[in-house]
């Protein structure tokens, strides 16, 4: 195993480079945010053109994305721990601004797929493990939180910015010009990344100051990760969590269109509105919440997101059935809010958990759940029981005979030209299909919430277990 260079400057960065360097951390998340939501935004659009079912968009909003995003953080994980970190996340970036250009020339659901695995392999360097890597070594423990919720501060910016635009150049304009104006601010902060972030010494802020010797085989930080029991109940209920967040998050565009009958403009700018004040307000309290909190008690780490993910459950389940728009956003709002915060103090317990030979490996894995988990099982988990609650409900209804959903409502909605009853029934079948997929995937909230629960049993103990080599914990 090689070891960790020794030999990289030992001057502290000011607060001034911090500060730049949290603005392009932060950038890339609003980058990463704004492809997401404007993804979701343009969603309907894509739907119709394209002839997508919501099963395949599910798909290309989730697993197409996340497989590659998420099983390339090994490699890039391990090269974060022994290489400049900087650079990788600046090539990353370039990836993936580049693949989402590449998707404005679309023209099929298997084109549109090979394109979203292309930008899922330039996340996962540019928002992976080398970044939680990197804001480990420039700040100590008790400040990551608070790091690590200014970075995601870019998400919500990020997400206004992607659903707002998104919404409007799908109805002012065209899809794919979507994807061509996100790619030029992808490649500028590819060249700011490459020229003015630097890498630091690792380990300045561990016990035992700078880290030293061999780097921990993944199976050893694995084996060490694992074996603490609180992180496995922490692991769990982040994954269930992050799957109701994702599914329901990549459909409310789609949702808004199908239930209340708005254009993409209005769906997008009230998925932005929805996005921006819950992301940011979430992750405050996550982040800048329980770093105060953990003053007292570090159960906090694990107490603050079980009990906001109780709240949020109910709020959806009422939320998602209200008759109009500004009914369903005032319940949607606070249900939102409390389910993002339990993102900053599950990003916070994985680097915490570990030394900083680990912390790339350690973020991997937290990457795992939020994406491979999240990310790719949440949207097309959506997808298909909407798909699923759609063709059973147009199957039982005045059209029965009339043939099959998918057949009768290419894209959700009925053919031109088809007699009005058949467009009735295909809009109804699909805002059915949607509320139900819904509704259903934000029952987990509550099973996360148990797992965080379970988490803060042995969360102490396990904090201060700290790595013994050759395996195990000290």
């Amino acid at each position: 195993m090689a070891a960790i260079p020794t030999d990289i400057g030992t001057e502290e960065f000011s607060r001034g480079y911090r500060a730049w360097m949290l603005f392009i951390l932060m950038m890339m998340n609003a980058l990463n945010l704004a492809d997401r939501q404007g993804l979701a935004a343009v969603a309907p659009s894509l739907k119709r053109d394209l002839h997508l079912s919501d099963t395949e968009l599910g798909i290309i909003q989730g697993l197409g994305f996340a497989i590659f995003y998420t099983l390339l953080g090994l490699p890039i994980a391990r090269l974060a721990e022994r290489h400049n970190r900087a650079r990788i996340i600046a090539v990353s970036i370039a990836v993936f601004s580049a693949f989402g250009g590449l998707a404005s020339q679309v023209r099929s659901f298997g084109a549109l797929l090979l394109c979203r695995i292309g930008v899922g392999m330039g996340d996962a360097g540019a928002i992976g493990p080398p970044l939680y890597s990197l804001l480990g070594d420039h700040y100590p423990a008790g400040k990551r939180g608070a790091a690590t919720t200014v970075i995601w501060l870019g998400a919500p910016i990020g997400a206004l910015t992607g659903a707002v635009i998104g919404g409007w150049t799908a109805q002012n304009s065209h899809w794919q010009n979507w994807f061509i104006g996100l790619a030029i601010p992808g490649f500028l902060a590819a060249l700011l990344a490459a020229f003015t972030l630097r890498e630091p010494r690792r380990g300045r802020f561990d016990i035992g100051g700078m880290a030293r010797g061999p780097i921990p085989s993944l199976r050893e930080t694995m084996g060490f990760l694992f074996g603490k029991r609180s992180m496995r109940h922490v692991l769990l209920g982040a994954a269930f969590s992050a799957i109701a967040l994702n599914g329901m998050g990549q459909f409310f565009a789609r949702y808004f269109v199908a239930v209340f009958h708005v254009g993409p403009g209005q769906a997008g700018r009230m998925l932005g509105m929805l996005v921006v004040v819950a992301m940011s307000s979430g992750l405050i309290i996550g982040g800048f919440g329980v770093d105060w909190a953990i003053k007292r008690d570090r159960r906090w780490y694990v107490w603050l997101p079980s009990i906001a993910l109780v709240i949020a459950m109910p709020l959806f389940e009422l939320g998602l059935f209200q008759a109009t728009p500004g009914a369903a956003m005032a319940i949607l709002l606070p249900a939102h809010i409390a389910l993002f915060v339990f993102y900053t103090p599950t990003l916070a317990i994985a680097q915490n958990m570990v030394s900083s030979t680990m912390r790339a490996s350690s973020s991997f894995t937290v990457n795992i759940v939020f994406g491979l988990v999240g990310i790719g099982l949440g949207p097309m988990v959506v997808g298909i029981i909407s798909d699923l609650a759609a063709r059973q409900y147009f199957g039982r209804g005045a059209l029965a005979g009339a043939g099959s959903f998918a057949a009768q409502c290419p894209g959700g909605a009925a053919r031109p030209g088809t007699s009005a009853d058949l467009a009735t029934a295909c809009m109804a079948s699909s805002s059915y299909g949607i509320k139900i997929a819904m509704g259903s995937v934000c029952v987990l909230l509550l099973w996360g919430a148990l797992h965080y629960f379970l988490a803060a049993r042995t969360l102490r103990d396990d904090l201060d277990a700290h790595y013994r080599p050759g395996g195990g914990a000290a």
